[in-house]
């Protein structure tokens, strides 16, 4: 119970954030999002309280994203209370308390009110589960009806501080800008920009420049969901004068990541290219991927019929969180360049083309050479730990292949040729 006089009566804006556990209504932020109702923080007795009036759906929300995820792992500390009051009488009523995006399964509790009192909800959440950080409010849960409710004190569970956003700035895109159809990135410079009608799934965008400069990039948490962008059915992109679909990732611990092309064509058909089972991640580094266009054809991708991107996994619940930026349609292999990739920016391959072998050199310590066709397969590996290195490509068909070179300063990606 609080002693707050001061009446507080605002709307607040979609993307608001709340405070911690407890919540009681006396901070601004502490003001939930509704979905198909509506909410204000009113007085009640000199006290702010939080006022749900519901829009008559089956499943109108009002939702509140936590400042700190909220742990309810421990089953011994994962009771949430708080207090409800219906301001006429309902009768009584069924609603809900859900917590979402979170390290585990979402968790829901339905619970009932009557009469016109003040009521203390004890709600009692089962093992198994993890820490949260949106809560949700489900007012006249799964029904028509239509009533305002008054709510306050919520508290319980575990407050767990989020790990600070990446603040490592993503690489700057120098593929020249007459080679690039640009479907996400701020500093490339491009001015061919794929519009997209929608998005789908969750993400945030985070600026990843701790300077005054912005680098905003896509931050995703797969326990969550995937995200992706689309244009509405029919209206399709001609990506067929591009070879390589160019995106540049940073994770810790991701399990799994899918960049995935989707043709529309009467049906909507996915298409994608995986991690690490076409090539191993790198991790807590800046790392591009250059994917060709023909490992997507192969699989049936349709270039002239491009309609929607989707990054995700196997079945968007797996754990870990990434970053991605850049993420562009190119003529040629894109050459992003991190503060950390000026060493490896002057080297030097040669010959190229060559009947049986490579000769790369460089200022920096070449840690890992894996070798890929145009397909993504990789077709060689090489951990040379020195400045100059000889691939030996006489077991390799004739053709083109892509060299990811990783050194402690950065990684690049070069093209050779085989004779």
């Amino acid at each position: 119970m609080k002693t707050t006089a001061q009446l507080l009566v605002m709307l607040f804006a979609i993307c608001s954030f709340g405070q911690v556990m407890p919540i009681d209504f006396s901070d601004p932020s502490d003001a939930m999002n509704c979905f198909d109702c509506s909410f204000t923080i009113a007085d009640d007795g000199g006290n702010p309280v939080g006022s749900i009036a519901g829009g008559g759906l089956l499943y109108d929300t009002a939702q509140l994203n936590l400042a700190e995820n909220l742990d309810l792992s421990d089953d011994a500390n994962n009771t949430i209370t708080f207090r409800m009051k219906p301001l006429a009488d309902y009768g009584t009523r069924t609603h809900l308390l859900k917590f979402e995006a979170g390290t585990g399964p979402d968790t829901e509790l339905s619970f009932t009110t009557s009469g016109t009192d003040w009521q203390i909800i004890t709600l009692d959440y089962g093992a198994g589960l993890g820490d949260y950080s949106l809560m949700v409010f489900f007012p006249d849960f799964n029904n028509n009806d239509v009533g305002t409710y008054l709510v306050d004190d919520f508290a319980g569970g575990t407050n767990v501080t989020p790990i600070p956003d990446l603040d490592t700035p993503s690489p700057t895109p120098t593929t020249p800008d007459n080679e690039v159809l640009s479907i996400y990135g701020d500093t490339g410079g491009f001015t061919n920009i794929w519009t997209s009608d929608y998005s789908f799934g969750v993400t945030t965008v985070v600026d990843t420049d701790p300077s005054a400069a912005v680098n905003n990039t896509l931050k995703m948490d797969f326990s969550v969901a995937g995200y992706g962008e689309g244009t509405n059915p029919g209206t399709v992109t001609d990506v067929s004068a591009y070879n390589y679909f160019h995106f540049d990732y940073w994770t810790a611990n991701a399990t799994q990541i899918r960049m995935i092309l989707i043709e529309e064509d009467g049906s909507v058909f996915e298409y994608f290219y995986e991690l690490p089972t076409q090539e191993a991640f790198v991790f807590n580094t800046w790392t591009s991927v250059d994917i060709p266009l023909s490992f997507f054809t192969a699989q049936g991708f349709s270039t002239d019929k491009f309609f929607q991107f989707k990054i995700g996994t196997e079945s968007d619940l797996n754990t870990g969180i990434a970053y991605f930026d850049n993420l562009y349609f190119s003529v040629n292999p894109g050459t992003n360049l991190s503060v950390t990739d000026v060493e490896l920016n002057n080297m030097t391959v040669y010959p190229n083309p060559s009947e049986n072998h490579w000769i790369l050199n460089s200022n920096s310590i070449l840690s890992s050479i894996e070798i890929y066709d145009v397909l993504g397969k990789q077709v060689l590996l090489i951990n040379p730990s020195s400045t100059m290195v000889e691939i030996d490509a006489s077991t390799l068909k004739t053709g083109l292949y892509f060299a990811k070179i990783r050194s402690a300063n950065g990684g690049r990606t070069l093209k050779l040729i085989k004779k």
